[in-house]
């Protein structure tokens, strides 16, 4: 059975978990260039992908094949929404949090 964490540990790691934390967000906005692409790219595939799922919906006549060009246009749409979030984090929310957890002189 795995010790418990006790308040001396967690003081320990805490740091070391916010130096992780804090490269991992350089990484993600040091580029705001490949933050927009990913933004925009992402728009793009989710805009095919709804495109994709009506004009299923009013072209194709319904069948197990309508269904399937459906759940591929529902995947793409899923796909490029969550690419176009990460874009848009990098591009906002993570200069904010990676601005509060640089440490202060």
């Amino acid at each position: 059975m795995p010790k418990p964490l006790t308040a001396v540990h967690m003081t320990r790691t805490l740091p070391a978990l916010r130096k992780t934390l804090l490269d991992w967000l350089r990484r993600q906005t040091d580029s705001p260039a490949r933050a927009l692409k990913r933004f925009t790219t992402g728009g793009f595939v989710f805009a095919g992908g709804m495109m994709l799922v009506l004009l299923a919906g009013r072209l194709l006549p319904p069948s197990v094949g309508q269904e399937l060009v459906v759940l591929f246009g529902l995947l793409l749409a899923t796909l490029g929404g969550l690419y176009a979030l990460s874009g848009y984090l990098a591009i906002s929310l993570f200069r904010v949090l990676r601005y509060l957890l640089e440490p202060r002189e």
